[in-house]
């Protein structure tokens, strides 16, 4: 098992439910719309139903996964305390009575081997997907799960690095001032937009990054802040759409232009759709510290579906106000000649508000799987706290600084990786977990 890490203070089921939320609400919605117009409305919606519905079934796999996983850790470290979540105050543990009543029958009749202690499928240790993939694969399993987790998890701390900073550039530049075959940002000021990107990046990281040294629960405010804003921008993009519809604007789309099923734009809009519910890799840090855990499937399904009626009514507003002809591929850059400037400028920075709550939760997971990587001892306190959390955020901030061309970082956190961490690797956890358990407590 790896190293002990402090699980923190205990997360409200509200609040569970707001870093699910944002977690899963981010930048992939901006790309949402003209693929969904382009697919046809009609197959998009069914397919993102059946997507939403397929990343719940894995994110309760996953939950369940860190069940057996505890119940196991138990069992062979007795002694130990539960992570530094402290004793939990709920009285019902995360799987339902009838899974566990199934599998503590067997357990009760092996009571006399096992000490006569009953263990209950309460998550009270913070077992992350790589701890996970030690437990339940072999080493070619093993291997293969911490190379598509480790380039998954980079890559996104990269396209984060790079998205924000460019987004920034694009608010606070001015538009084609050249000189000397140099692209400036101000006219007169002798600062390129390169360099300004590279300025932003060191803001950006200097800001975000430190988030990265704490628990999940450290960035509660953060999180709030950024639900408010992204609220705020859906709702202001469904509005104006909608009028745009109402008033029947010169360039709103006629109903012949407007796609049902366009069968060779399925696989884009697929490929773009999986990253929209994407969550099993980071319920470590939400599921465990909750108060109330035998909540957590009622969390994960409302923060699913929560997500999936906001990009339908984007999508919906977006697709009959613009038609697939007109949408632009950052869903925001249509509102960017809107004639109310604030409104413009705010919209513009939603990638800012979005990624910037996003970051911290994807590093401080990165972080956690990292520590399990290098070892399986304690670490002293100072390679704890402070050197893997400089191994999380140094080397995105260096592809960050070399580059702004986030195709390339795209490319390389692509279908494969998120399609293996959302739902091939839960699946082989929940399998071959029930598998474990009914070995070990001696059930045919």
């Amino acid at each position: 098992m790896a190293s002990h890490t402090d699980v923190g203070s205990q997360l409200s089921s509200p609040m569970a439910f707001i870093f699910v939320f944002n977690l899963l609400l981010g930048a992939g919605a901006l790309s949402l719309p003209v693929a969904f117009a382009e697919a046809g409305w009609i197959v998009s919606t069914i397919l993102l139903g059946i997507l939403c519905f397929a990343s719940f079934v894995s994110a309760s796999f996953m939950c369940e996964g860190m069940a057996i996983a505890n119940v196991l850790y138990h069992m062979t470290c007795p002694k130990k305390n539960d992570g530094g979540g402290g004793p939990s105050t709920e009285t019902e543990p995360f799987l339902g009575a009838s899974f566990q009543e199934d599998y503590m029958t067997s357990l009760q009749q092996s009571q006399a081997s096992l000490g006569g202690t009953k263990y209950s499928f309460r998550i009270t240790k913070r077992i992350e997907m790589s701890e996970l993939a030690e437990i339940f694969l072999n080493k070619v399993g093993m291997a293969i799960f911490y190379f598509t987790m480790i380039i998954y998890l980079y890559g996104d701390l990269a396209i984060y690095t790079v998205a924000v900073p460019t987004s920034l550039v694009s608010v606070a530049c001015s538009k084609n001032v050249v000189e000397h075959n140099v692209t400036m940002c101000w006219e007169g000021v002798s600062v390129s937009k390169e360099n300004t990107y590279r300025i932003f990046v060191m803001i950006y990281v200097l800001c975000i990054g430190p988030f990265v040294f704490f628990n999940a629960q450290k960035t509660t405010i953060l999180q709030v802040i950024s639900s408010v804003l992204r609220h705020t921008s859906f709702f202001i993009m469904v509005v104006i759409a909608i009028q745009r519809i109402v008033q029947k604007e010169a360039d709103v789309p006629a109903k012949n232009e407007i796609k049902t099923f366009v069968l060779d734009k399925v696989p884009n809009f697929i490929g773009v759709s999986v990253y929209c519910f994407m969550c099993q890799h980071s319920l470590p840090s939400f599921v465990t510290p909750m108060k109330h855990q035998k909540r957590a499937t009622i969390v994960l399904f409302s923060a699913l579906t929560g997500c999936l009626g906001v990009y339908l009514l984007v999508c919906y507003s977006a697709t009959f106000s613009f038609g697939p002809e007109h949408l632009e591929k950052i869903y925001t850059l249509n509102f960017e000649s809107f004639h109310i400037l604030a409104v413009a400028l705010f919209l513009e920075l939603y990638p800012v508000f979005c990624l910037s709550a996003s970051y911290p939760i994807i590093g401080i997971t990165l972080r956690n799987n990292l520590k399990t990587l290098f070892s399986k001892r304690e670490y002293p306190w100072i390679i704890d706290r402070i050197v893997f959390p400089l191994l999380t955020i140094i080397p995105p901030t260096i592809i960050g600084l070399a580059t702004a061309n986030v195709e390339v970082l795209v490319a390389y956190t692509g279908a494969f990786s998120g399609v293996a961490i959302q739902y091939i690797f839960p699946a082989c956890f929940v399998l071959l977990g029930r598998m474990k358990v009914k070995r070990t407590f001696g059930r045919e």
